[in-house]
């Protein structure tokens, strides 16, 4: 064989460029999709011991809560949820007062949970110390486990709800509708399961006819209708007097009528007419911000401050300063004697 024909079969044996297999690169992205799985593989392995951890973790809570470990169990605030009108009514005032001393002092009520099938946990009573918890920048808070069911929990909040003397009779009422809804019952039975009377739960309910307009206000101010004055224009607007109804009750939110007035008004034959003398607004500012607004309707003076140690502080010095002016006009006009 000759040199030529010898280097032709060498050549030959050696597989062209193209036939050789590359390496991969340890840092490409893969590009098809049993790649694209078995590149996850290790990611998907981590997340599934990250949920075992967790569905361990919360396997632990829940036996610790089941037992009733003593004073409650830490559990993390992330995992806490709030259930549709479950929650108290607290005013502002109050809660920031509930917050401070949680700032400085320790948690003598728990939290009252129930366990959901995610591994969460919903809150039965304690919106107001979670939420608390929040602001403080806590991370977990002490619970305690309640084995009522969804139905005895969410009427064992709203009627501890209802005991409250602050929570208006508009915020009653969506309580004992929802309540009614859910239950398929009746308002007698609404009554005796609140142990109220009935001719209350009749006041109540009555909220329902009032004209849509009317309720978008109450959902904002639910304290601007009483159960009698909202049970009064409920009656008015049910004999096809909307229009008049919604009248008087933006004069109420205006200010200019109370809820007597806004009865009154509105069942006027005809256009309800202006109070005889509208009240006149005058405002004590400091800087920008309003100090004090003062609201003079004949002989009525109304005064609003912003925050309610002002008002109890002016109050004192107001009755301290009629008291002597009282007294200076029984000086001055003495009584006739008795015969």
């Amino acid at each position: 064989m000759s040199i030529k024909e010898k280097m032709a079969a060498k050549t030959a044996a050696i597989a062209p460029l193209s036939r050789v297999p590359r390496i991969a690169d340890p840092n490409a992205e893969p590009k098809t999709g049993p790649g694209k799985f078995l590149a996850a593989m290790p990611i998907l392995a981590e997340k599934d011991r990250e949920l075992e951890a967790m569905s361990a973790e919360n396997a632990a809570l829940r036996e610790q809560l089941a037992k009733g470990a003593r004073g409650g169990v830490e559990i993390s605030l992330v995992q806490l949820v709030e259930v549709s009108r479950r929650r108290r009514h607290m005013s502002r005032e109050k809660y920031v007062e509930l917050r401070e001393n949680l700032r400085h002092n320790k948690l003598i009520h728990p939290v009252v949970v129930r366990p959901r099938p995610d591994g969460s946990f919903e809150i039965v009573s304690g919106h107001h110390r979670t939420d608390a918890f929040r602001e403080i920048g806590r991370q977990t808070i002490r619970c305690v486990l309640d084995e009522t069911t969804e139905e005895e929990a969410n009427s064992g909040a709203f009627y501890a709800n209802l005991m409250q003397s602050d929570l208006t009779d508009y915020e009653k009422y969506l309580g004992f509708a929802q309540m009614q809804q859910r239950q398929g019952t009746t308002q007698a039975q609404l009554a005796e399961q609140a142990g109220v009377d009935a001719s209350l739960i009749s006041r109540l309910m009555a909220f329902a006819d009032l004209p849509n307009s009317v309720h978008e206000i109450l959902q904002t101010q639910p304290g601007l209708l009483g159960a009698k004055a909202g049970s009064a224009l409920a009656a008015i607007a049910r004999n096809g007097n909307d229009a008049k109804v919604i009248e008087v009750v933006r004069r109420l939110v205006d200010k200019e009528v109370d809820e007597g007035q806004a009865v009154r008004l509105a069942s006027t034959k005809g256009s309800p007419e202006s109070p005889a003398k509208a009240a006149t607004v005058s405002k004590i500012k400091t800087g920008r911000a309003v100090y004090c607004e003062i609201r003079t309707a004949k002989n009525v003076v109304r005064l609003q401050f912003q925050s309610d140690q002002e008002a109890a502080e002016v109050t004192a010095a107001i009755k301290a300063v009629l008291e002597q002016r009282a007294a200076e006009q029984s000086t001055a006009h003495p009584s006739d004697p008795k015969s």
